[in-house]
């Protein structure tokens, strides 16, 4: 740590309870940075799965999703070494492959609706 850099410890708590963390994190970085050294922690662990890109994770610090481009010495968080700062991590599922379409693969059958009133 230089001598002008200033860090705040941040835990980050994930949807299923488990926590990444606490890690000193300089204030002067943004949120997009704090998201890769938080992808470079994940790839220490092989057991767990990583999300596939940074747009996959949201940080989340007192009810607000958090902006990529802003730095965390905005969020006016504490810098003792005492305190530790919890954001919520989300991350985006993986996409589900898309369903196929059926007109493409069963041009043969064509459903057909009738109704009779008497």
């Amino acid at each position: 740590m230089a001598g002008g850099d200033v860090f705040s410890t941040i835990r980050f708590r994930m949807q299923d309870g488990n926590d990444i963390g606490p890690m000193p994190v300089n204030v002067s970085l943004n949120i997009n940075a704090v998201k890769e050294k938080l992808l470079q922690e994940w790839s220490k662990d092989p057991t767990k799965e990583a999300p596939k890109a940074i747009a996959d994770m949201k940080l989340i610090l007192a009810g607000q999703v958090l902006e990529n481009s802003k730095p965390l010495s905005e969020l006016k968080m504490p810098t003792s070494p005492d305190t530790v700062v919890t954001m919520h991590l989300v991350i985006r599922p993986p996409a589900s492959p898309k369903p196929r379409d059926k007109s493409h693969g069963e041009a043969g059958k064509v459903s057909k609706c009738s109704c009779v009133i008497v």
